[in-house]
């Protein structure tokens, strides 16, 4: 069955505020993220004697995180469980909480018009994704939510874990936003098969994907005769500890810190550019030709001409405002590598998971609206609709 996606929103909805009564100044990202499952778990362990004794096992490098809950809840200690699970169903609150104002076209950013506030209202699916939605603790969060809104008169909304909540999320979209411009080309090449490339690019991890499309008949192929043919790869991305200081944007920055930013953008973009010739060398490997149009998945809200409007703070100087041209850097990256002729599409990367999650569950999201709620290391989100 052909599909058609139809983004409505663009999903920028990590910095809304005034989702909770008693604390207006938090974010949506501030209550429903990984970070904030964090900041919970370390909230509980400061307070509760017993949680700081039975979460003191699942520490990640001598500290609490997201992963701490998950790791206690897959745990055989019944009592660190049952907080895990406490702590899970208070994020699905606050992610219940959020659905809510948006659906009630309360929570909103400044510059939408009213079109944009009312994408929002009267959804009919939700899918929960991001590295927080994974395996059973993502089952949870799902239930949990589905639990809120039924108990708040918004019974009508489905709530579903996401097919793909993590990393494969993003650079399977970011192919997906260009999938006709990939079929095109296939056909004027005169192949049966075309591979594509996308790319996710996070706060911690870069991630290549490669996949088959059969462009006479607009297929995508994951898998053929019980093989796979997919490949996935990811990479950290680079200088996590440098970039703490770009967490404000806003602010003016010394010569000094301008010139380590711009390193910084330097090696994010080499290591792009590296694992898209990892993923070439893996479609020659298979014998598959590739498609000369590439998919990348990025944060912030992004133009049609290839730049970054607005970033999150963890990518330093990557903006119009900068004069920095996203995808013309990275097509020059490639040029410097030997790969000519590519061309690189952004899309914003909540965008990307919310229409790769709708493509390959259409089914659960084919009747009106659908919105992707992505809780990771930040938060994104997109709404939109599946025609067929």
């Amino acid at each position: 069955m052909n599909k058609y996606l139809e983004t409505l929103g663009d999903g920028q909805i990590w910095d809304l505020r005034g989702i909770l009564p008693e604390a207006k100044q938090k974010t949506f990202e501030d209550l429903f993220s990984g970070r904030a499952l964090a900041r919970m778990a370390q909230e509980v362990n400061r307070c509760s004697p017993e949680a700081r004794v039975l979460f003191t096992p699942f520490k990640e490098k001598g500290k609490i995180t997201g992963l701490s809950v998950t790791k206690a809840l897959l745990s055989h200690n019944k009592k660190a469980k049952k907080i895990a699970i406490i702590l899970l169903k208070d994020l699905a609150k606050n992610a219940g909480l959020g659905i809510k104002a948006l659906n009630e076209g309360k929570g909103f950013k400044p510059h939408w018009s009213t079109k944009e506030r009312n994408y929002w209202k009267n959804l009919d699916v939700i899918f929960i994704g991001g590295g927080v939605s994974e395996g059973l603790t993502g089952k949870i969060l799902a239930a949990s939510i589905k639990r809120f809104l039924s108990q708040d008169n918004l019974s009508e909304i489905r709530v579903y874990q996401a097919k793909f909540p993590g990393k494969e999320a993003g650079f399977l979209g970011a192919v997906i936003n260009i999938f006709k411009i990939i079929c095109r080309e296939g056909k004027a090449r005169g192949l049966k098969e075309i591979a594509a490339i996308g790319l996710d690019l996070g706060r911690e991890k870069i991630g290549v994907g490669l996949l088959t499309i059969k462009p006479n008949t607009g297929r995508i192929i994951l898998k053929q005769r019980g093989k796979p043919r997919f490949f996935q790869h990811s990479l950290k991305t680079p200088c996590q500890r440098y970039r703490r200081i770009f967490l404000d944007s806003r602010r003016d920055y010394a010569r000094r810190e301008r010139i380590r930013g711009k390193q910084i953008r330097e090696l994010i973009l080499s290591q792009m550019a590296n694992l898209i010739i990892l993923a070439q060398a893996q479609a020659k490997r298979f014998g598959w030709e590739t498609a000369r149009h590439i998919g990348v998945a990025v944060p912030g809200r992004v133009s049609t001409d290839g730049y970054i409007a607005d970033s999150t703070d963890y990518l330093p100087f990557f903006r119009r405002r900068d004069g920095f041209h996203f995808a013309r850097s990275l097509e020059e990256s490639l040029v410097k590598r030997g790969l000519s002729d590519y061309q690189v599409h952004l899309v914003n990367d909540g965008i990307a998971a919310g229409i790769a999650n709708a493509y390959f569950d259409s089914l659960k999201a084919s009747d009106g609206k659908f919105a992707f709620l992505g809780a990771g290391s930040g938060l994104g989100g997109c709404v939109g609709r599946v025609k067929t």
